[in-house]
This record gives structure tokens, C-alpha cells and sequence, in this order.
């Protein structure tokens, strides 16, 4: 028997932006993510400088989410990466895939756009293990720049989807 393969994302429309808030409230009150509820979560989930964000859904239910916004440019001027964020599935529904393939969308979409990816997560959360099996190279850590309402700052794990050296790689064989 072969494993079921979750249906891949698609692009966040205004009408989902109800059963992602939906998911991020369900996300929030298991993983304590985001740590401090937002007073306005659809505003949380359209920050400044969204690019493109991509939906999982199960039949017309939204299940999962995740962003991409543009990061500044490099010293040198050239674009910089894209920066995921607000990564998020269902916690009743994880285990199935939905994660994997959102992250798959999000590779897309960076080859797509010729950019790379970076993130940065809580170290030692269970979804880096997740962020190596897709691709993303662990590039260090740095102060998280934020802090847990009882005033810790966490250590933030900085990972980087090299987007752009896969394809010149690409280029160089051909």
C-alpha cells in the first residue's frame, strides 16, 4: 500500500485568512506559538514585506500556512533572500505530510523567484528536524530578538535553503 500524499499548497487567498487565524489560535494554545497571542492575528499573518504567502488544506479547510517576505539586500545590493515565517500546521493533523509539502511550495517558489530561503527558529524545537530533511543548511544562531512573556530571550537556530547555489550549480553542468 502506498503512502497517501497530501494535496501540495497554494497561494493564501483573502478568504482564508478566517480558518488560518482559526489554526493559528489551535497552534497557539498546544506550541505557545506565536508566544504572545497577537492582538490583531490576520494582521500577524500579513506582516510588512509579505511576498507570497501558501496554504495547505484538507477538502476546503485550511490546515497550514506559511510565508515568505523579502529580506533586505546584502551589503553588496544584490535582492536578499526570502525569509519563512509563521510556519504553522493543524496540531491535530501533523504526522501526515502537511508540513513537508508546505515546505516543498516554499522551495518551489523560491527557485521559482531565483532567491534563497532563510529562517529562523526556537533552537532545539522539533520542527529543525524538519527544516534538514527539506533542504535547509543549519548557518548558525543569534538572540531571537523578541522575548517569552516572562521576559526570557530565546536562542534563534538561522537556516538558509540555497536556492540560488543549486541553480548555478545546475548551470555549470550543462
Amino acid at each position: 500500500m502506498s503512502a497517501v500524499v497530501p494535496p501540495g499548497p497554494r497561494p493564501r487567498t483573502d478568504d482564508d485568512l478566517p480558518g488560518c487565524v482559526a489554526v493559528l489560535r489551535a497552534v497557539h494554545a498546544t506550541d505557545r506559538y506565536p508566544s504572545t497571542w497577537p492582538a490583531d492575528p490576520a494582521a500577524f499573518l500579513s506582516p510588512s514585506g509579505l511576498v507570497t504567502a501558501l496554504v495547505v488544506t484538507v477538502g476546503e479547510r485550511v490546515i497550514g500556512h506559511a510565508a515568505l517576505l523579502a529580506d533586505d539586500a546584502d551589503d553588496a545590493g544584490d535582492p536578499g533572500a526570502l525569509r519563512l515565517t509563521r510556519v504553522f500546521v493543524d496540531p491535530a493533523l501533523r504526522r501526515a505530510g502537511h508540513a513537508r509539502a508546505l515546505l516543498a511550495g516554499v522551495a518551489a517558489e523560491l527557485a521559482a523567484r531565483g532567491r534563497d530561503g532563510v529562517l529562523d527558529v526556537v533552537e532545539s524545537v522539533p520542527a529543525e528536524r524538519l527544516y534538514r530533511a527539506a533542504g535547509w543548511v543549519r548557518t548558525g544562531t543569534a538572540p531571537a530578538g523578541w522575548r517569552f512573556p516572562d521576559g526570557r530571550e530565546p536562542v534563534a537556530a538561522l537556516y538558509r535553503l540555497p536556492i540560488t547555489q543549486r541553480r548555478k550549480s545546475d548551470d555549470a553542468a550543462q
